[in-house]
This record gives structure tokens, sequence and C-alpha cells, in this order.
């Protein structure tokens, strides 16, 4: 047979057929994936015999005639544009171009292959940190090195029993720890060394200077920022911020860093990252429950499991974890019960839930006082404040109005908040009774317990007033006179603003309200001012609390009720001259107080 009467050509060139790839033609006897690479191209005939049944052109060999045109026409003008714009590039090429790019050979498809495996995209963020080989504080001179080995001497004494998730090895020199851990280090500095030093300033600008370049700009991610992290959230006190963002964004850090880690999902812990975890739940449920925010780490079973890992590390320290996380834990339930409770279900909702939870917190106090016999005296301490501060919640439903429309006065609500004005006081005690060492070193969950209960007392005696407060009925002058003398709110607040004020022995006032506590100490002052104008504003006297144990007191007339004339305390010297807070203001404050946010 001759080549023109019996044989056509094929459609499509053998290298394209091979490739599976669309042949599309670009001269003759050339197409342009084989002018593209630069492979021979060959087009094979076939038998005419074979396509003699075909007589008409299908559909799709119409289309594909079609298409093979127009193909044939764009190639032909971006040869046109080439030719007139050599030094500009074309979109419309470039785009033709990169989406026909060469064939992979074996080792592009092992890397797609192995690049699919893992569904996330994009290089592993750093675990090296991005200041490494910088000169530390006291390579600089700012801090010596004797008062470095004071620094981590003091963190293993006192701060690891008030918060012991962070541990260091024993017999590791602040010299070591340095070179190992340079951002731990630099956050054990922090934490211990006062709230009147006069580096203050410039180390917590030196930890921000890491968070920022090596957590935020570099995504770094390893164990020493999540333990320092959490050393530096848990003695946070500097700067004082409104709503405490700075606060919050630490300890962000903290749950975003354990989860990249993927301590939450690894096989196996070792005992530093078993204390991180149960650390960061600690931190995170206690910081976040307090100001209202939604508590994203759950106690789970990764958490039990960590917590019976602690029994067998050896360290003494380990033990006093559990009781810390089993009242957290509790605390958390409070705030979930609390939150989905439905104001229609009144006093009988309220007596069911506070039964209910009563019991769960028996079971959970019962245990949690089998461990303090084992713990230091600093350590027992900080869960006494935590039980106080439990029991304090568990009273808490009687603050609420909505669940008391219909009974406001009922007995079961008049018990609940005496038992709020009670708790709160014994929470107040025990810090006021505190070591000067042990308040130098409160956490800011410590803090934050001390400001509920600041808020919770003048709260529920303010709502019992309400109560039981008739101008027609002068008995009840007993009544509303022994409820302002148990509760003595301004003297016990003024001597915890004392307590607590030890820590800024120095300081000046301006450098004071740059500190968490500073600020707190100065808003419990104002309260203990103006809670006296809120008393008579209620009852329509003064109150003569506290005037058997002053005779100097000035006498303050009041014209609402005409009784005998009630005396102030000297404490407040003369009231007339002082502006009472407004009704606003003084609800604000209180709310404020609850809940941690003082500095609003």
């Amino acid at each position: 047979m001759n080549a023109t009467g019996s044989t056509v050509k094929r459609r499509a060139c053998v290298a394209c057929t091979a490739a599976k790839a669309k042949c599309t033609p670009h001269g003759v006897n050339l197409c342009q994936r084989c002018a593209r690479l630069g492979k021979p191209c060959t087009y094979l005939d076939l038998p005419q015999t074979r396509r003699k049944h075909k007589v008409a052109p299908s559909r799709v060999e119409v289309l594909e005639k079609k298409v093979d045109q127009l193909m044939s026409q764009l190639a032909t003008l971006t040869r046109q544009n080439e030719q007139t714009s050599p030094g500009t590039s074309n979109p419309l090429t470039s785009d033709l171009r990169s989406s026909c790019d060469p064939e992979p050979d074996s080792t592009d498809i092992s890397a797609l292959l192995d690049a699919a495996k893992d569904p996330s995209h994009g290089l592993d963020p750093p675990t090296s940190s991005g200041l490494e080989g910088q000169p530390s504080i006291v390579d600089r001179g700012l801090l010596s090195e004797a008062e470095a080995e004071r620094f981590v001497a003091t963190f293993q004494l006192d701060l690891v029993p008030k918060f012991p998730f962070v541990l260091i090895a024993y017999g590791e020199t602040a010299a070591q720890l340095r070179d190992r851990e340079p951002f731990l280090f630099l956050c054990i500095v922090a934490a211990t060394m006062g709230n009147t030093h006069p580096l203050r300033k410039t180390v917590a600008e030196e930890i921000m200077k890491h968070v920022t370049l090596r957590v935020v700009t570099r995504s770094e991610r390893n164990l020493e920022l999540l333990r320092g992290l959490l050393v530096h959230s848990a003695w946070y006190s500097y700067p004082a911020e409104k709503y405490h963002p700075r606060l919050l964004l630490l300890i962000q850090f903290c749950v975003s860093t354990l989860y990249d880690l993927g301590l939450h999902r690894k096989p196996s812990l070792n005992p530093d990252e078993q204390r991180a975890l149960l650390g960061t739940y600690w931190l995170s449920a206690s910081i976040y429950g307090t100001l209202g925010r939604p508590v994203v780490m759950k106690h789970d079973g990764r958490t039990d499991e960590c917590l019976e890992s602690m029994a067998f590390t050896g360290r003494l320290s380990d033990q006093w974890i559990t009781p810390f996380i089993h009242l957290q834990s509790f605390l958390t339930t409070i705030d979930e019960v609390y939150a989905a409770m439905q104001p229609s279900g009144g006093r009988v909702l309220v007596q069911a839930t506070h039964g209910s939870l009563q019991r769960q917190f028996d079971r959970v106090r019962a245990c949690v006082e089998k461990e303090l016999s084992s713990c230091p005296s600093s350590t027992g301490n900080a869960i006494l404040i935590e039980i106080k501060y439990a029991e304090i919640r568990l009273e808490e439903l009687s603050l609420r109005e909505d669940l008391w429309t219909s009974e406001p006065a009922r007995a079961v609500r008049t018990t609940m908040l005496i038992s709020i004005i009670q708790r709160s006081k014994e929470l107040i005690h025990t810090v006021k009774s505190l070591p000067v060492s042990e308040i130098a070193h409160m956490t800011i969950t410590t803090s934050a317990r001390i400001c509920a209960a600041v808020g919770y007392i003048p709260t529920a005696v303010l709502t019992l007033l309400n109560l039981m407060t008739n101008p027609a009925d002068t008995a009840i002058e007993a009544q509303v006179q022994a409820v302002v003398d148990e509760a003595e709110y301004p003297k016990l607040v003024t001597e915890l603003a004392n307590a607590l004020e030890t820590k800024f022995e120095g300081m000046s006032a301006a450098d004071k309200e740059t500190d968490i506590v500073g600020s707190l100490c100065s808003k419990m002052r104002l309260l203990a001012r103006c809670y006296p104008y809120q008393i008579r504003a209620v009852v329509g006297m003064a109150p003569s609390q506290d005037a058997r144990q002053d005779p100097s007191m000035m006498a303050v007339h009041t014209s609402e009720v005409p009784m005998t004339p009630q005396v102030w305390p000297s404490l407040y010297g003369d009231l007339d001259d002082i502006f009472p807070v407004g009704d606003i203001q003084w609800d604000s404050l209180l709310s404020n107080f609850t809940g941690f946010g003082y500095l609003a």
C-alpha cells in the first residue's frame, strides 16, 4: 500500500500518546509539547481500513477539532506577542507554561507523595531560639552571678510550693540553667526579684522581647518557651493593665504552644511535659474562669494520666499538684453549671443545684485534705485559699436576682448570703495571716481569689439589707446592725490592704499603681471609704460599727430617719467632706472586683 492511498496520519504523536498528554499541532509534523520539551515528534500511520466504518465524524471528534484549531490560533498569537514584545512577559503565556510543566521524575513524585501524607502546609516552625547566643542580663553585667544564684534558690524553696508545675533539676546552678533554658531563667528572675527591684522593668521588657521575636515573629515552639511562659504568667504582676490583655495573651500562648507541641496527644510524655500540661490546664482554667472567659482546656483522660504518673516521679512536689487540679476542676464544674441555669427554675432549682454541688465538693475536699499533711505550710495556705474560694462560689447563686424574683426573702437565700460573708472573711483572714515572704510571692490566681472575696462581702451585705430593711419597722434595726457588725468590712479590707502593701515598701505611689496587687490595694481603700455611704443609702442611717472600738469618732447626723445619731469610725475622717461614689460607679466597682477586673 502506498502512503497516500491507504494510510492516514494519527492525530496524536508517539510521545504525547505515551504520556497520555494533549497533543496540539505546532507545525508540520511537530506538536507544541514536543517543541517545548525538545523531543522528536513522530506521527504513526494508521491503516485506512480501521477507520472506514467511521463515515461521519462524531460530536466528540468535531469538538476536539475545534479545540485543536483554537489552540493553534492561540499558539500563533503567542508567538506574535513574543516577537513584538520580547522584553515583557505575557500573563497568558506564563499561565500556559505553568500549567504544562515537564513530566516529574521519580524523585519529584516521591516528594509529592511524602508531602501528601501531612495535611498541613508550609515549613515546620523552628524549635531553636531566635536569640541563641545573645548575651543574658548576667553577661551584660545587669545582674551579678551571686544574685542570679539567689533568685534560682528562692524559686526552688519559696515559689515551687505555690506552683509545682515547673521544676528545675536537683543541684542545677543559675549558670547551667541560663545556658540550657535562658528564657526560663529570665522568667524565674522576674518572679523572684520582688516588686521594688530596680531591674524589674528591664527584665519585663526582656521577657517580652523573647515573646515577640520567638513566639510571635518566628512561631517558635519548644518546651523551654512553654515552661518560661507558665512561670511568668503564674507570677504576672507588671504592668497592670485594664482588663489584663497581656496576661490573657501570655496564657493563650501557653495553651497554643502546648497543642502545637502535641502534648495533648503524644503517646508518652516525660515528667517536665506532664507538669507543663497540668500547669497550663490549672492556670488557664483558673484565670479564664475568673474573668468569665470560656475555658479552652478541659479535665480529660490525658489530665488523669498525667496525675497518675506524678505519683511515681520521685519528686515530693509532684504530690502537691493533685489538690490544685482537683479543686480547679470542681470550680470549672461550678462555672459550667451556673452558666446553664435558667431563671425559671427559681428557688427549687437553686436548692437542688446547691445540694448536688455541695456533695461533690465534700468529696473533693476530703481527698484534698488527705494530701495537705504532706504539703509544706506555703502549699497548704495556697490550697486553703482555693478551698475557701470554692466555698464562696457555692453560695454565689444567692446573688442572682433573677432566680429569686418570686421568693426574694426566703430563709434559704438569707443563709447563703450570710455564708458568703463568713467564707469571704475567712479567706481574707487567711491572707492577712500569711508571712511576709509568702505575700511577696503570691501567684496571680491567689490575687484573683482575694479580689473576689473583697467584692463578694459588700455585695452580699447590701443584698441582705435590701431584703430586710423596712423604714416603718424599727425592730429591724438590730438585725441591720448585726449584719454590718458581722461583715466589719472597712476595718477588714483596710487591714488586708496594709498586709498586701508590705510588698511595696519603698515604692512610689505611681509605681505601685503599675502593679496588679498595688492597684488592687488602692481600689480596696476606695471601697472601704465609700462602703458606709452605701449602707446609709440602704438603711437610712449610719450603723454604729466600730463605735465601741474608737472613742475619737466624729458624729454624723442623718436627716433621713429620726433616730439617735450614730457615729462613724475615725478611719474615714469627716465623711461629709468626702464625695461618695454614686450608685452606678459603686456597682461597677463591686462587679469588677468580683470578676478580677478591678483595674476597669
